[in-house]
C-alpha cells in the first residue's frame, strides 16, 4: 500500500450533520435542524464559512445535490424538494423554489447532460427522479421551476438507493437491485441481483467511470449500462452480431471484495473510495497486471463517518455526526515514485494520465517500458510486448533484450528518469520453452512495429530503411526457431540485411529461403550459381531444373546475359522442358527480344529453333516477318536435310519418311495460311528441283500465275491442284483460266527449272483435257482469247457443249441489259414529269405571311423553306428544327 490521499479536519463537534454535498473547493452542510452551511476549504486545510442560513428548514435536511454549471442547490427536506440559488454568497442560499408535485419524495437522482447548438450555445438540461413511495416520479428544470412530464414508474417497494446513467435508472432495494430503460415508451425492467445473502444492510450505488458500481456483501459489483440500453426482443440479436463480429470479447470488471460490507461509495479516478464499518478504503479497480490486491490505502481514523462525497478531481468530504474532514490526493509525482518501488506500474499510468504534468506523455512512456521488463523478467512475454507496444518503444531496445538476436550488442543500457530511486530489473537469461515463448510474442510485436514502419516509409519517402532491415532481420531468425513455414513471406518483402541474413539461412541450411533472399535482393547471379550447384544433389529441395526454370522465367529482358549464362545448362540436360525459359506464358518471358532469343537458339540449341518459332507464332501470334521467314526456312532446311538422309545407305526410312511428310505439312501449311512471311526472300533460297508444290505456294502469293500453272501442269501434270488455284485467283485475275488453256495447248519445250523432267501427258498439247476445262469452266473463258490457240483440226462437236454454253451466257446477258436499259429510261421518264409537277406549283409569300416556328414575318431577302405539306419557314428556323430533332434523336 501506499498513501494516496491526505486527511484534513475541517470541523469537530460542530453542528449535527444529516447530509452533504460539495463542488470544487466547497463542501455543503445539511443539518438536523434544517440549517444550510457553505465553507470552503483550500489546499493547506484552511477553513472559511461562505454561506449560512439558520431557518432554511424546519426538518432535517434529508440529501442535497449540487449543479455548479447552473449554480443550483437541490435540497430535499420535509418530504419536498427545494431549489437554492447558490452563485450569491451574500444572499445565504437564495430560494427559488419549492415544488409542491414532490411532496413525500424520500430519495432523488439527477441527471445533467450538456448540449451544444448549431450557433455554439451550451445547455444544460437538468432531469430530476424522485422516488415517492412506490414510485418513481420524473421531472425536468426549467428556469426557476420543475415541471413533470406526467411520467412515473410504478415500484415493489421504497427505493433505498438510486442512480441516474443515461436513460437508465438503478433502484437499490432493501432485497435486490433492479434497473429500468426509459428510453422506449414503454419501460422495461431488468433484474440485477439481490442486495446482500447474509448481512442487514441498506443497497448503495455509484456510478465508477461509465459503468454503475453496486454493493453486494463484501463485494463491488460492476454493471455495464450498454447492455440494458437495447430493447428486449433487440438485446439477443445485438449480443449475437457483437459475439461474431467483435475480435475480442468486452472484459467487465470482476468483482472487487471489501474488508467488510460497503456502506457508501464515491468514485474518483482512478480510485473507488468506499466506507465500511473499520474505517474507509480506498482501492483500484483496473487491477490487472503484476500485484493483483485492490487495496490502495485504508484510512482506520475515519470509522465514524456517514456521508462520503466527491467535490472535484482529487478532493473528498466525508462527515460524522457532528465532524467533517477533507480528504485530498497526494500529489502525482510523489504517489508515482513509490507505486514504481512497489512495481505497480498500471496505477503508476492511471495516476500520471489524470495529472496536469506538462511531459505527462513522455512519463507514461517510460512507466509502461518499466511495466513491459518488469512482465518480461517474470516471463510474461505477450503482456510485456503489449506494454512495450504502448509504450512505443523502439524495436531495436526490445530486440536487444534477445542477445541472440543482435550482432551489434552496444549501448545496451537505457536510461530513464526514475533510475535514480527505482533501479531497472535484471533481464533473465532465456532457454528452451521460455525463449520459444518469447520469440512469438517478439513476433507479434514485430510485426506490428513493420506495420508502422511501412507506414512511416510510404509518408516519408527519405526516411531510413535501416531500423526496417534491423525488424526483417530479427523476424527472419525468430521464425527459423519457431515456424520456417513464415520466412518465405518475409523475405518477399525484401528488407532483411542481406549479409546476415545470408549468414543465417546458410547455417540452418535454408536453401529454398536463401534463394528468395538473393532473388528480392537482386543478387541473380547469386540465386542461379546455387541452383545450379544444387540441382544435381541428390535430396536437396532444389533438385532438379525446376527451380532454376522457374528463376529464369522471372528475370525478363534486363536480365538477358545472365539467362544465356544459366540458361545452357537447363537446355543441355532437358532440351523439351528448359524450352520453357523462352515459351512459358508469363509476361516477363513474353516480352523478351525474340530476335536475341533466335539468335541463341540457333548459336547454341538449333534443335530448339523450330519449336520456339512454333510457339512464338501459333500461341503468341507473332507477326514479324522475319519471325515468319525464319521458321520458313528452318522446315525448308529440315525437309531437306532428312531427304538427304533417306538417301543415304542404311538409314531408318520410314521413320525419315514419317518426319519427311510431318514437316512436308508444316512447310506447306505455314506458306499456305501465314499472311507475314516475305515471299520473294523465301523463294530465293528455295530448290528449283524440288518441293515444286511448295514453290508453287510462294508464287501464288507474288501472283506468278503463269509460272503456277506451268509448276502444276508441265511438272507435276495436277490437273486438279491447276483447276482449283484458277478458281482461287479467278476474281482478281479474270483471264486465269485462259492462261492455264495456253499452258496445257501451247506447252513449253523444255521444262521450267533446270533438273526436272516435263510431265508426259503434258510434253504436247492435250486437247482431250483443255476440251474438258472448256466445258466445264465456259462461263469463265473468252472463246475470242482462247480460239486462236485451239488446234486447227479439232472436231467442232466437241466443242458444241463450250459453244452453246457461251452462246446462252451471252444472249441472256444482252437481254438482261435491254431489261435493264428499258427501266432505267422509264424511271427517268417519271422522274422528269414528277419535277415538271413539283416546279408547276405556285404559292404567295407576302408581308402578311409569318413563320409558324418563329411568328414573324418574312423580309423581302430572307432565305426559307417549303415543306410539302405547304408550310413555310424561314431558312434558320428550319436548321434549329433539325437540330432539335437530332438532339431528341440521341
Amino acid at each position: 500500500m501506499h498513501q494516496s490521499y491526505q486527511i484534513h479536519s475541517v470541523l469537530k463537534q460542530g453542528v449535527h450533520i444529516e447530509s452533504i454535498a460539495a463542488y470544487d473547493n466547497n463542501v455543503i452542510l445539511g443539518t438536523r435542524s434544517g440549517q444550510l452551511i457553505m465553507y470552503s476549504v483550500d489546499e493547506n486545510g484552511a477553513v472559511d464559512m461562505l454561506m449560512f442560513n439558520k431557518n432554511f428548514s424546519k426538518k432535517p435536511i434529508a440529501q442535497m445535490e449540487v449543479i455548479p454549471a447552473e449554480n443550483l442547490l437541490f435540497v430535499l427536506t420535509d418530504g419536498m424538494i427545494h431549489v437554492c440559488d447558490i452563485s450569491h454568497t451574500e444572499k445565504n442560499f437564495t430560494f427559488i423554489h419549492s415544488s409542491a408535485l414532490t411532496k413525500g419524495c424520500s430519495l432523488f437522482t439527477m441527471d445533467v447532460k450538456t448540449y451544444k447548438s448549431t450557433t455554439g450555445k451550451t445547455t444544460n438540461v437538468v432531469r430530476v427522479c424522485c422516488a415517492i413511495k412506490r414510485r418513481l416520479q420524473f421531472f425536468y428544470w426549467k428556469p426557476d421551476l420543475l415541471e413533470s412530464p406526467s411520467f412515473g414508474i410504478d415500484l415493489k417497494d421504497v427505493p433505498k438507493a438510486l442512480c441516474w446513467v443515461d436513460d437508465l435508472i438503478c433502484v437499490g432495494y432493501k432485497d435486490e437491485y433492479v434497473i429500468f430503460n426509459i428510453k422506449f415508451n414503454k419501460t422495461e425492467k431488468h433484474d440485477l441481483i439481490v442486495t446482500s445473502s447474509s448481512h442487514s444492510m441498506d443497497p448503495c450505488i455509484c456510478l465508477l467511470k461509465d459503468i454503475i458500481g453496486v454493493s453486494k456483501d463484501e463485494y463491488l459489483v460492476t454493471i455495464d449500462p450498454a447492455d440494458y440500453l437495447a430493447r428486449k426482443d433487440e438485446k439477443s440479436k445485438t449480443q449475437a452480431i457483437d459475439s461474431t463480429t467483435s475480435g475480442k470479447a468486452k472484459n467487465p470488471l470482476k468483482p472487487i471484495m471489501w474488508s467488510g460490507p460497503l456502506l457508501a461509495l464515491v468514485w474518483d479516478e482512478p480510485f473507488a473510495i468506499g466506507r465500511v464499518a473499520s474505517g474507509i478504503e480506498v482501492r483500484f479497480l483496473e487491477a490487472n497486471g503484476i500485484n493483483k490486491d485492490t487495496l490502495v490505502q485504508s484510512i482506520p481514523e475515519l470509522s465514524k463517518t456517514k456521508h462520503l462525497v466527491r467535490s472535484g478531481k482529487g478532493i473528498i468530504f466525508a462527515a460524522a455526526i457532528s465532524e467533517l474532514w477533507c480528504i485530498r490526493m497526494v500529489d502525482v509525482s510523489i504517489q508515482r515514485q513509490q507505486l514504481l518501488q512497489q512495481k505497480k506500474f498500471q496505477l503508476a499510468i492511471e495516476l500520471t494520465n489524470i495529472s496536469d504534468e506538462p511531459s505527462k506523455a513522455d512519463t507514461i512512456r517510460q512507466i509502461h517500458m518499466r511495466y513491459a521488463k518488469e512482465l518480461f523478467a517474470l516471463k510474461q512475454f505477450s503482456a510485456a510486448m503489449s506494454e512495450f507496444e504502448k509504450a512505443q518503444a523502439n524495436p531495436y531496445d526490445v530486440i536487444r533484450l534477445f542477445p541472440n538476436l543482435l550482432q551489434d550488442q552496444s549501448n545496451k543500457v537505457t536510461v530513464d528518469s526514475f533510475d535514480a530511486t527505482v533501479p531497472q530489473v535484471a533481464m533473465p537469461q532465456l532457454e528452451d520453452k521460455d525463449l520459444e515463448n518469447a520469440l512469438l510474442a517478439l513476433i507479434e510485436f514485430l510485426a506490428l512495429a513493420r506495420q508502422k514502419e511501412v507506414v512511416k516509409l510510404r509518408d516519408t519517402k527519405n526516411a531510413s530503411k535501416s531500423l526496417l532491415s534491423i525488424i526483417d532481420t530479427t523476424l527472419l531468425k525468430c521464425y527459423l526457431q519457431t515456424n520456417d513455414s513464415l520466412i518465405a513471406p518475409l523475405l518477399r518483402l525484401n528488407q532483411c540485411h542481406l549479409e546476415e541474413s545470408e549468414k543465417t539461412l546458410i547455417k540452418h541450411d535454408k536453401n529454398s529461403e536463401l534463394i528468395i533472399l538473393y532473388q528480392t535482393n537482386g543478387k541473380h547471379k547469386k540465386a542461379l550459381e546455387l541452383l545450379r550447384s544444387q540441382a544435381t544433389k541428390e535430396g536437396s529441395n532444389l533438385y532438379g531444373n525446376e527451380r532454376t526454370i522457374r528463376y529464369l522465367q522471372q528475370l525478363g529482358a534486363s536480365h538477358w546475359p545472365l539467362i544465356v549464362e544459366f540458361s545452357d545448362w537447363v537446355l543441355k540436360s532437358d532440351p523439351e522442358q528448359g524450352l520453357r525459359i523462352f515459351t512459358e506464358d508469363f509476361i516477363e518471358v513474353e516480352n523478351l527480344q525474340r530476335p536475341l532469343v533466335l539468335d541463341y537458339l540457333l548459336s547454341h540449341h538449333k534443335a530448339l529453333v523450330i519449336p520456339y518459332l512454333e510457339h512464338v507464332i501459333n500461341v503468341w501470334n507473332e507477326s514479324n516477318t522475319f519471325i515468319h521467314n525464319v521458321l520458313i526456312k528452318q522446315y525448308r532446311e529440315k525437309v531437306q536435310y532428312i531427304m538427304n538422309e533417306i538417301e543415304k545407305d542404311g538409314s531408318p526410312k520410314d521413320q525419315l519418311q514419317k518426319e519427311l511428310k510431318q514437316y512436308r505439312s508444316k512447310l506447306y501449311n505455314m506458306l499456305e495460311s501465314s499472311a507475314y512471311y516475305s515471299p520473294d526472300v523465301v523463294l530465293k533460297d528455295f530448290p528449283t528441283n524440288i518441293m515444286l508444290e511448295e514453290r508453287a505456294l510462294i508464287l501464288e502469293r507474288l501472283k506468278k500465275h503463269e509460272k503456277v500453272l506451268a509448276i502444276y501442269i508441265q511438272n507435276l501434270g495436277d490437273v486438279v491442284k491447276s483447276a482449283q488455284y484458277c478458281e482461287r485467283n479467278y476474281e482478281d485475275e479474270p483471264d486465269i483460266f485462259f492462261l492455264l488453256l495456253k499452258t496445257i495447248l501451247n506447252p513449253l519445250k523444255v521444262p521450267p527449272y533446270e533438273g526436272v523432267e516435263l510431265h508426259k501427258d503434258f510434253k504436247t498439247p492435250n486437247e482431250e483435257v483443255a476440251v474438258k476445262l472448256l466445258n466445264n469452266y465456259a462461263t469463265k473463258i473468252d472463246p475470242s482469247k482462247i480460239w486462236p490457240f485451239l488446234p486447227d483440226d479439232m472436231p467442232v462437236y466437241k466443242m458444241l457443249n463450250y459453244l452453246d454454253t457461251v452462246i446462252r451466257t451471252k444472249t441472256a446477258h444482252e437481254h438482261h441489259m435491254e431489261i435493264k436499259k428499258a427501266l432505267l429510261q422509264a424511271e427517268i421518264r417519271r422522274c422528269t414529269e414528277l419535277v415538271q409537277e413539283q416546279q408547276n406549283i405556285s404559292f404567295e409569300l407576302n408581308e402578311f405571311t409569318t413563320c409558324p416556328e418563329c411568328k414573324k414575318r418574312f423580309a423581302n431577302q430572307s432565305a426559307f423553306v417549303r415543306y410539302p405539306n405547304g408550310e413555310i419557314v424561314h431558312l434558320s428556323c428550319h436548321d434549329k428544327r433539325i437540330m432539335t430533332a437530332n438532339l431528341s434523336a440521341n
